[in-house]
């Protein structure tokens, strides 16, 4: 998708859905409840991996910018 900020795409959907998002750096942090999912970016369209975490126990990790999306969504 050239031209296009994934970054910015995925804060955006994650604010709509009521996701608080820190950024630091390369590395954006998104809570909600007893929720968090944790993205670093390799500039602002790849992912270099994302953890989701529920009431701060490590659930999963993946490299896949879709199911992050999919994360967000819930």
């Amino acid at each position: 998708m050239s031209g296009t900020d994934e970054r910015l795409a995925l804060s955006e959907a994650g604010q709509d859905k009521g996701w608080q998002r820190r950024e630091n750096g390369r590395v954006d942090v998104y809570l909600r409840a007893r929720y968090r999912v944790r993205v670093i970016w390799q500039g602002n369209d790849v992912i270099s991996g994302a953890s989701f975490f529920d009431d701060e126990m490590f659930e999963t990790y993946t490299r896949d910018l879709g199911k992050v999306r999919a994360w967000l969504k819930k």
